[in-house]
């Protein structure tokens, strides 16, 4: 999944995740083939242990992911983001920009465990969405960076 050379490290700058990886996923657009190793799909705000589970697996400090966003209901604006093992509160918004254009936002994470539950360690995720000028498209994919 995660095959670099020693000494190369994955490590996408905010532009290239909202305008490469996930505009170009959002589009149905090509992209370089090696990229689809670094970005996979997960369901983040369903069952933890398949993010923790890539985690273990991969040694990795820092991975990312295509997460389906679910709506907590039909007509709203709001995202589910609790599991049958916690919630992801949200930490900060923030909008980004290039050349003064407005193209998506980033939000910060942590996830707060229900009683019961034994995750490893602090979980905390950044969720990168299209806004400004791509915020009109059927956006239901997020690119989800955890660390």
């Amino acid at each position: 999944m995660y095959d670099l050379p020693p000494g190369v490290v994955f490590g996408p700058t905010d532009p290239e995740i909202v305008l490469y990886y996930l505009l170009n996923r959002v589009n149905g657009e090509p992209m370089f083939e090696d990229s689809m190793n670094y970005v996979t799909e997960c369901d983040v705000y369903g069952d933890p242990n398949a993010w923790i589970k890539v985690f273990q697996e991969t040694h990795m400090e820092r991975l990312y992911f295509y997460a389906k966003l679910k709506k907590k209901n039909q007509k709203g604006k709001r995202i589910e983001r609790s599991t049958q093992c916690g919630t992801w509160r949200c930490q900060k918004d923030e909008q980004l920009f290039l050349n003064e254009t407005q193209y998506g936002s980033k939000r910060s994470f942590t996830f707060v465990a229900k009683n019961g539950f034994n995750g490893m360690g602090r979980w905390t995720i950044h969720e990168f969405r299209l806004d400004g000028v791509y915020g009109n498209r059927a956006n239901h994919i997020s690119v989800t960076e955890f660390m």
